[in-house]
């Protein structure tokens, strides 16, 4: 069986039990884990693959999202150990795939679904008949059910009134909700810069208890302290005054933030072992580490931290197993991602080895007024400068990191420098680069790649007259901006499942990407249309010179393929060089296949359109595009 690279789900009552999601005959299923026998079990056969899969926390049975093309569609359930499966909830739509919790026990789930615009949080026990406990228009995703199932923590805008959203499960009236929130309030514990309180019910429309966001901070619930307690207790990040900081929230108390657990570029967090235990994930400049920390220091003293020692590359994912055991999925630049087993207090992680290829790699940080860009360089061995191609990274929340990427090794044996970029709006490097931009979406962005490029050239890496870019999703996004707004620098543009006509794209897109075009934008194409042209691929078309590669699918629902028709109708009737490569698989295929045809095509395009062939490298025949299991396309 192939090896796993997302890290188990483990049954929270039932040590020896987990479920991954492995790649199986170049598809990712489902997979039940028998840790006490070592024996795995293939629980799917999805001709599409599975993406999504849960165990429920007694260990009995395994879930997983039965999707269709499109992405949408409904929970299915088996037993661990094989046998009849059905649907996880009865009386649930289908639609689109918000999150899955369950509660202590594993008595009661709760799923929420994206269904014509709207979410809708069902609960019920599993496989049997759900109820509805309550619906919001647009996109909510479900963090966490409390241990004792009587509450729904959901986040939704970060920075707006419904950053976090507190559902009961127990058919609260709205009358007695109201009234119970007011009487919580009443102390106005932790009130919010405009005279809010953090946790306290909308009295305007009767809605949930709710922790608003602003243009001041920014929040993102993370999940319930899974010991049982007074009253439920929900972890927090949150980001304000440029800085990342775990808080907590309760009922009594409101918000609560821990000073001693402020970073400055962004986290992830989770409940780690004891009542108070806290691990953290901290992103920087492209590197991952890891700290622990007890919530409930001695009096008058700040959280106390311990960082793990872990190998410098990426901790692409990570799950803590009942014992405290970390299982991690970590990799490098030139090393492909493996597993890594931490025991805190026990032993050290193992260095993973020496790192594999042969080409050259440098972090570049090329200074601006506003700022320094870093940037991952990777070249072929031996003196340049070389045709430099831009793997231009998606989001635009994400990062590209100290991590393998199957697409670098291939392009670099091919001849070509590979440059990935982390521009403004990138994640990694704090609150003021992510956001501080202006509203100028994509402008700012594409003058980051053109800065570095310039640079690049300047010292002798690139070649002037063969630089070009690469993306997939908002990265072929900007692929195709640069293209038309900046046509004297590039060369070559190839872009798979883009935003090729921005206005077009957010009225069919998915209720989840609108809102993040919102936040980007600050409003709607209808609101502030002047900044959605600015941004529009399609409206620089006409300044288009260079060939272009354009790869979409008819299934794509986050970058639908009309809008790509359309921009390649655009090429055609302006004799612009251009290819149209339809494949399947919707935005982000779950077979290895199409990532592998989709990056020989640009082998092959970038081959076409920069004449004459490249040197072979030492052996004659051009590397083949390797059959790696960790594909190279964005997933927003």
């Amino acid at each position: 069986m192939s090896q796993a690279f997302q890290s188990p789900g483990f049954a929270a009552l039932a040590a020896d039990r987990a479920v991954e999601t492995r790649l199986v005959d170049e598809r990712w299923q489902a997979v039940a884990w028998d840790l006490g026998t070592g024996r795995r079990r293939v629980v799917t056969d999805r001709p599409g693959g599975v993406h999504l899969s849960e165990i429920e926390p007694d260990g009995d049975a395994i879930w997983w999202f039965d999707a269709d093309g499109s992405g949408e569609g409904r929970w299915r359930r088996e037993p661990f150990a094989g046998g009849p499966g059905g649907a996880a909830l009865h009386g649930v739509p289908p639609g689109r795939a918000y999150g899955v919790a369950f509660d202590r026990t594993g008595a009661l789930a709760a799923v929420a679904v994206g269904v014509d615009g709207a979410t809708h949080c069902y609960v019920g026990p599993p496989a049997g008949r759900a109820r509805l406990v309550g619906s919001a228009p647009g996109y909510l995703s479900l963090a966490d059910l409390s241990p004792d199932g009587r509450l729904l923590a959901l986040g939704g805008c970060p920075d707006g009134d419904d950053a976090v959203l507190l559902w009961p499960t127990d058919g609260l009236a709205d009358s007695e909700a109201d009234s119970r929130a007011d009487s919580e309030a009443g102390s106005r514990p932790n009130s919010a810069p405009d005279g809010r309180t953090d946790g306290e019910a909308d009295a305007r429309t009767h809605g949930p208890l709710r922790i608003a966001g602003d243009h001041r901070r920014r929040l993102w619930p993370i999940e319930f302290n899974p010991l049982p307690g007074p009253e439920p207790e929900l972890l927090l990040v949150v980001e304000e005054d440029e800085r990342y900081t775990v808080a907590t929230w309760r009922a009594s108390t409101g918000l609560r933030r821990h000073p001693g657990l402020s970073f400055d570029s962004q986290i992830s967090a989770g409940w780690y072992q004891g009542p108070r235990g806290v691990l953290v994930q901290h992103e920087r400049a492209g590197r991952s580490r890891l700290l622990l920390a007890d919530l409930d220091p001695p009096a008058g003293q700040a959280p106390a931290t311990r960082e793990l020692r872990t190998p410098g590359g990426t901790i692409h994912d990570l799950s803590s197993a009942p014992d405290g055991t970390l299982h991690c999925v970590w990799s490098r630049e030139s090393t492909p991602p493996r597993p890594l087993v931490l025991r805190p207090g026990a032993e050290e992680a193992r260095h993973p080895g020496p790192d594999q290829g042969d080409t050259s790699r440098s972090r570049r940080w090329t200074p601006r007024p506003y700022g320094r860009i870093h940037s991952f360089v990777s070249t072929p061995a031996g003196p340049g400068p070389w045709p430099t191609l831009f793997l231009v990274h998606g989001g635009p929340a994400t990062h590209d990191r100290d991590s393998y990427d199957p697409r670098v090794n291939a392009l670099v044996e091919h001849g070509y420098a590979v440059v990935r970029t982390n521009y403004r709006g990138s994640t990694g490097y704090g609150a003021r680069w992510q956001h501080d931009y202006g509203h100028r979406v994509g402008l700012a962005q594409v003058e980051d790649l053109a800065a570095v490029r310039a640079e690049l050239v300047a010292d002798g890496t690139a070649l002037a007259e063969r630089t070009g870019l690469c993306g997939f999703s908002w990265g072929g996004y900007l692929t195709l901006l640069a293209m038309g707004a900046q046509p004297e620098l590039w060369s070559l543009g190839m872009a798979a499942q883009p935003i090729a006509d921005y206005p077009a794209t957010y009225r069919t897109t998915t209720p989840a990407l609108r809102e993040v075009d919102r936040q980007l934008f600050g409003g709607t194409p209808d609101e502030v249309p002047e900044r959605y042209r600015a941004a529009d691929p399609r409206a620089y078309v006409h300044r288009v010179r260079s060939p272009v590669l354009l790869v979409a699918s008819r299934t794509d629902e986050r970058c639908p393929p009309g809008q790509v028709a359309g921009y390649a109708e655009d090429l055609r009737r302006l004799a612009v060089p251009h290819e149209l490569l339809w494949v399947d698989g919707g935005h982000y295929s779950r077979r290895t296949a199409d990532h592998r045809s989709v990056l020989a095509a640009m082998v092959r395009f970038a081959g076409h359109a920069w004449p004459p062939p490249l040197p072979r490298p030492p052996g004659g025949d051009r590397p083949e595009v390797p059959d790696d299991p960790l594909e190279g396309g964005e997933q927003p």
